[in-house]
């Protein structure tokens, strides 16, 4: 009976030293840009699309962010994390650029019924920061015109880190998002 007294009394000192540990500080990130200035002049759409599919790899899943490590190995954060699901954050920094850069215009599904929309669906491969100190943005999107044949488009854009931290390489992913964007934007403009 002592020595089952004196287990329980253990195992329980460890438990709540456990408690008494120092929290892990989370540090999060958005991949899109709060603190982007919105062009408040009223233009014009060029085109509209919208978003109809966006696939992640379940790497990217996760809240925490990702950094290859090796040729084989991928490394989670578990303090630095993504403060909204991935997906989520690539439709906004998307719709952001395209509207800021080329003005077209990304629409929700049941809206704008009687305009001309594209539709596009965005297959991601990879988005990390790399051990060769580099972010990648890899993968391929369909572009389903109104009124003509889909078009498949794959893109591999790459930016060399030139400085530590996932800050840093969050903010080049944002310039990889940048990049797509451009790409989905002469796709739209070249069926027109």
């Amino acid at each position: 009976m002592k020595r089952v007294f004196i287990s329980i009394s253990a195992a329980t000192a460890m438990l709540l030293s456990g408690c008494a540990s120092d929290p892990v500080n989370l540090h999060y990130y958005l991949l899109h840009s709060p603190s982007k200035v919105v062009e408040k002049e009223q233009r014009a759409a060029t085109a509209h699309i919208r978003f109809n599919r966006i696939a992640l790899p379940d790497y990217l899943k996760q809240r925490g962010l990702a950094m290859q490590t090796g040729p084989a190995t991928v490394f989670f954060s578990s303090s630095h994390v993504w403060a909204e699901p991935l997906a989520s954050g690539l439709v906004q920094s998307l719709s952001e650029s395209l509207w800021q850069e080329q003005h077209i215009d990304v629409i929700p599904n049941g809206v704008y019924e009687h305009l001309t929309v594209h539709d596009v669906a965005i297959h991601v491969d990879d988005l990390i920061a790399t051990n060769n100190n580099e972010v990648v943005l890899r993968g391929h999107f369909w572009l389903y015109p109104a009124a003509a044949e889909p078009v498949m488009q794959r893109f591999d854009y790459r930016r060399e880190l030139t400085a530590d931290g996932f800050e840093h390489a969050v903010i080049n992913m944002r310039e990889l998002v940048t990049l797509l964007a451009a790409d989905v934007a002469k796709s739209v403009s070249d069926v027109k």
